[in-house]
């Protein structure tokens, strides 16, 4: 079999397929709500409790909620039909963003209610990315999945990129409730899309009992040890990123004095270099591996000095450049993680990928009592060092690591 990595991509091929563009439109537009959310979830849990603890226990509870359903949504997805639970997820997020802005318009807004929409949305999630992976798969040429899954986390990163600028600006001149009213709009326009999706049935395979099917993921991914260390790498950087994420809004407040708008900045910034490195993974031919190591360590040497900066404006732009390179990780580990991973399993492979990526926002705690305890800038620094050491570490003791490359091109799993 053809490496699929080595075959040209093909974007305009791509592009025609009727069934892709419904996908990376629901999806883009999804994750501009969700990058909207996330930036006015922070600056309304900071506003109403003025705590970084109380930021970091609504990321715990946001990933505990993801880790627990990812546990079942594998299972379900393998065995039923996946556009049902891709339109039940996103009417649930739709509902729970609802709750917000009508608490907003009442004046009603408690940090309770933010914990509520976070557990909400939490819940959801794990059946939206999962079915919208096995969709995709289903839906492209396996010539034309790297540079599919590319061109999907350039959408997502379009949204990192644009909605948090717009969001920070536009809650300062206008209000959150118009900010709330303009994701709902585009959460709508993703359950749209998906409506214009055909059903994609789950494979024919004997069922089984849902506590050992879940099992089985699990042990299919402990049997096939580079699948594994793939994924567990993937988790590196984002135990950093994903907590340096969602702390910003502190770190811009304490380090650099900006406001909103600072922050809106500071995660367009984020949005733009995780744009160019989704899209480098296009031009990826000969080695998954290579990126991946290279984004990690790329991230560590970053944050090093990342926290240190006087300048604002030299801090967007180290900003922008460890999301590039998180991201070129990311993409890397996805692409990998679906050529190594069988059609009958996917869904429960990528909900436990889903699962180990939920654990990361948990490092939203253990950075903030850092920053508490050394200030911002050493916490930040530690991190990066602690990741270049590991990511290090991984590719000189693990052969199964070096091996993914083999294994891609082989077609094995």
């Amino acid at each position: 079999m053809a490496d699929p990595r080595t075959t040209p991509p093909q974007p305009r091929n791509l592009f025609k397929n009727s069934q892709y563009r419904w996908l990376l439109a629901g999806n883009t537009a999804m994750f501009f709500g969700f990058f909207g959310t996330m930036l006015l979830r922070s600056l309304l849990v900071w506003e109403v409790t003025g705590d970084e603890i109380a930021l970091a226990y609504v990321n715990v509870l946001a990933a505990a909620g993801m880790f627990a359903t990812s546990m079942v949504s594998g299972v379900l997805i393998d065995r039923y039909e996946r556009k049902r639970f891709l339109l039940l997820a996103q009417v649930t997020i739709l509902c729970a963003e609802s709750m917000i802005l009508v608490l907003l318009l009442l004046d009603e807004l408690s940090y309770t209610a933010l914990l509520l929409n976070a557990a909400a949305s939490s819940i959801a999630f794990p059946f939206i990315m999962p079915s919208r992976t096995a969709m995709l798969v289903a839906a492209v040429d396996r010539s034309v999945l790297a540079s599919a899954t590319a061109w999907m986390s350039a959408g997502v990163n379009a949204g990192r990129m644009i909605s948090p600028a717009a969001v920070g600006i536009f809650a300062d001149i206008i209000g959150f409730v118009f900010c709330y009213t303009a994701i709902l709009i585009l959460h709508g326009v993703s359950l749209l899309c998906t409506f214009g999706l055909t059903r994609y049935p789950a494979p024919m395979t004997t069922r089984q009992g849902l506590l050992r099917e879940m099992l089985l993921g699990f042990n299919y991914i402990i049997e096939h040890r580079s699948l594994g260390l793939c994924i567990l790498f993937g988790m590196l950087p984002m135990l950093i990123v994903i907590p340096l994420q969602q702390l910003l809004v502190v770190y811009v407040d304490d380090i650099w004095q900006s406001g909103s708008s600072g922050l809106g900045l500071m995660m367009a910034a984020t949005g733009i270099g995780g744009m160019l490195g989704s899209l480098s993974m296009a031009l990826v031919r000969e080695s998954l591996v290579g990126p991946m190591l290279l984004g990690s360590v790329a991230v560590g040497a970053v944050l090093l000095v990342f926290g240190h900066v006087p300048w604002f404006w030299l801090a967007v732009l180290a900003a922008g450049i460890v999301f590039a390179a998180s991201v070129l990780t990311h993409t890397a580990v996805q692409v990998a993680v679906q050529f190594l991973s069988e059609d009958f399993i996917r869904g429960r492979v990528t909900t436990i990928t889903m699962m180990s990526m939920s654990v990361a926002p948990m490092g939203t705690l253990f950075l903030a009592y850092a920053t508490q305890a050394l200030g911002a800038p050493w916490a930040i620094t530690f991190s990066g060092a602690a990741l270049i050491l590991v990511s290090l570490l991984f590719w000189a003791l693990l052969p199964a690591f070096r091996r993914i490359d083999e294994l891609c091109s082989q077609g094995a799993h």
